[in-house]
C-alpha cells in the first residue's frame, strides 16, 4: 500500500484540528445562544421543538382591502415579503400594527397600476387538533390591522 497520501504534515494537521475546534465551538455556542440567523451553526427553531398533538395549530396569512373595497391575500409575488418572514416578525406587527404600512407600500411599489390599499391585516386561521388530526373546528383571528390614515375602512 502506498502511504504517501496517508501522511499529513504537522502544519496541515494543526490547521485541520483548529478548523474542527472552531466549528465545534460555533455549533455548541449557537445551539444554546443562537437563533435562525446563525444557521448552519444553529438549529432552525421550527425544527427544534415539537407541537402538542391536542390543541390548536395556526396558519397565518396577510390580507388587504383596496380603495375599491376588494379583499384579497397579499402574496410574496405581490409584495416581495415571504410568508416565513412575516410569520417570524408577527409579534412585532401585533405589537405595532403601523409596521403593516411597509407591506402596503411594498405592494403599491410592485403594483403601481392597481388601486391603493386601505387596510392590511394579519389573520391567523386556527385548526383544532386531537391526536394530531384536524377535528374540523376552525376559527379565524385578526391579529393586527393597519388602516391608511384618512381612509374609510
Amino acid at each position: 500500500m502506498d502511504t504517501q497520501y496517508a501522511k499529513v504534515r504537522p502544519l496541515g494537521r494543526a490547521v485541520r484540528v483548529t478548523i474542527s475546534l472552531v466549528v465545534l465551538a460555533l455549533v455548541t455556542a449557537t445551539t444554546f445562544w443562537g437563533g435562525d440567523d446563525f444557521f448552519p451553526f444553529a438549529p432552525f427553531k421550527m425544527y427544534s421543538s415539537s407541537m402538542e398533538l391536542d390543541g390548536w395549530a395556526g396558519s397565518t396569512r396577510v390580507e388587504a382591502v383596496n380603495e375599491e373595497g376588494e379583499r384579497f391575500s397579499l402574496l410574496e409575488s405581490t409584495t416581495g415579503f415571504r410568508r416565513a418572514e412575516l410569520e417570524g416578525q408577527k409579534s412585532r406587527f401585533i405589537e405595532d400594527p403601523t409596521l403593516l404600512e411597509y407591506i402596503a407600500q411594498a405592494y403599491e411599489n410592485t403594483n403601481p397600476d392597481k388601486p391603493e390599499l386601505v387596510t392590511v391585516e394579519i389573520i391567523e386561521r386556527r385548526y383544532r387538533l386531537e391526536d394530531g388530526h384536524q377535528t374540523g373546528e376552525v376559527t379565524e383571528v385578526v391579529e393586527a390591522t393597519y388602516t391608511r390614515e384618512g381612509a374609510n375602512a
